[in-house]
This record gives C-alpha cells, sequence and structure tokens, in this order.
C-alpha cells in the first residue's frame, strides 16, 4: 500500500497496490502487480519493472489481471519495461489484461506495442512453441 498527498489540503491519499515477482524457471520472471496503478504507486511499479527487467533475464511476463485501475501513470510503466526490455535484449510480454489495462491500451493505441497473453501459461507455450 502507498501513500500519498494528493488531496488539495494535503491528506494522505491510499492507494493500495502491491508487485510480487516470481522466477518461473531460469530466465523467465513473472511480475504480478495488483491493485491500483496510479501517480501513488507509479514509482513502486516502475522498481519492480527495474528488478525484473535486467540480464540475465530473458523473459519476462507483467501479469495484470489483478490491476483495478491503471493511469496514464501506470502506461507510462509499461512503456518503461518495454524500453528496458528492449535495451537488454530481453522479451516482454503482457498476461492477464483486464478492462482496466486493456481500455487505456486501447484508447492511447499502445495495446499493439505489447504481445499480451491470456496467461503467463499460455506465453510460455508460445515461446516453446
Amino acid at each position: 500500500m502507498t501513500s500519498q498527498p494528493e488531496s488539495p489540503d494535503h491528506e494522505m491519499v491510499r492507494t493500495i497496490f502491491d508487485a510480487v515477482t516470481e522466477e518461473l524457471e531460469p530466465g523467465v520472471l513473472l511480475v504480478r502487480m495488483s491493485g491500483e496503478i496510479d501517480i501513488a504507486s507509479t514509482e513502486l511499479a516502475a522498481e519492480a519493472i527495474r528488478a525484473a527487467v535486467v540480464p540475465p533475464t530473458r523473459l519476462v511476463l507483467i501479469d495484470l489481471s489483478a490491476v483495478t485501475f491503471c493511469s496514464s501513470a501506470g502506461l507510462g510503466n509499461l512503456v518503461e519495461a518495454r524500453r528496458l526490455a528492449g535495451q537488454h535484449g530481453i522479451d516482454l510480454a503482457l498476461v492477464g489484461v483486464g478492462r482496466p489495462v486493456d481500455r487505456p491500451l486501447s484508447i492511447t493505441g499502445l495495446g499493439g506495442q505489447f504481445r499480451i497473453f491470456a496467461s503467463a501459461a499460455d506465453a510460455l507455450r508460445q515461446r516453446e512453441g
């Protein structure tokens, strides 16, 4: 959970967000994000992404199935992930993209810039096939 002064009277506004990284197999990481990815949580999301998208990792899957809201700051996190992956020659894919993330990706035209799979298992099958 994060807290940021966002209200006009500078009271703390709470945003629920979490990111957990799991190694699915050697060189393959799954970053599970949950809650709201917004201005209050963007730095936590960025830290999780930066920690995962580094060599010797070969594939990073970002699981967004438990994300309940994604602002432009959240989209910025995904764009940064894509940029870092490209710099390091790491494959990147989004998995479990539901309406809270799909809608802003579609509206901005960013959806076509990511490989998107229904699940981590689908992404791994595609990679093997």
